[in-house]
């Protein structure tokens, strides 16, 4: 019986799961509004110095301890790593044209992850190809699967994505469908509550 309670449960929260309200947003503004007080990173706290780039296995989270980032360098709660488990990169302003410090996977080829460790319910960044422009897929998940799946692209200027979800967030992964390698800028998350939007229907899908 008690087997059969966990199963229970297990397929009562999948379905809860798969009815959870994602809303995903291109536009920063409206983004900042709704969601007003996120915690940032903006990884300028890098030991890269300007104009310059260096990478190192690992994920970038506040405890790594390397060349590219000290203990606490990162904000506790959010992590960035390489899906293929290679290194991952930091490139300092203005190398290649970037206008942020921009972190992701090493390789052109490699695709990203955000991972957190915290309560997290809302996520924006700035996806960033110095390269050449390209599309990134992204598939948002919860801890009973999949919460939903988005489309951006990433540009030498960075272009804004984010994600409002009922269910709290576990980890975001980012799939670009060539080899034109995405970076990541200016990190925003946090938990919120519908609740705590003051206008009836202000949480919306900005597309």
């Amino acid at each position: 019986m008690k087997n059969l309670a966990v199963v229970m449960f297990v397929l009562l929260f999948g379905a809860c799961m798969a009815s959870a309200n994602v809303y995903f947003y291109t536009d920063q503004a409206l983004f900042e509004t709704l969601y007003p007080g996120l915690t940032t990173e903006d990884y300028s706290n890098t030991n890269v110095p300007p104009n310059s780039s260096d990478s190192n296995m690992w994920p970038f989270d506040s405890f790594t301890d390397n060349d590219c980032f000290s203990p606490d360098d990162i904000v506790e709660g959010i992590a960035i790593d390489n899906l293929e488990g290679n290194e991952n990169v930091v490139l300092v302003p203005p190398l290649m044209g970037v206008t942020s410090v921009a972190v992701g996977p090493n390789e052109f080829e490699d695709n990203a992850v955000y991972s957190f460790s915290i309560p997290v319910n809302v996520f924006g960044i700035e996806i960033v190809m110095p390269v050449v422009s390209g599309f990134v897929d992204i598939e948002v998940f919860g801890i009973g699967g999949s919460l939903g799946t988005s489309l951006s692209i990433g540009s030498l200027e960075g272009v804004f994505w984010g994600v409002y979800s009922d269910y709290d967030i576990t980890r975001i992964e980012f799939r670009e469908s060539t080899t034109n390698g995405e970076l990541f800028s200016n990190a925003q998350f946090g938990a919120f509550s519908a609740l705590d939007n003051t206008t009836w229907g202000s949480i919306k899908n900005s597309f």
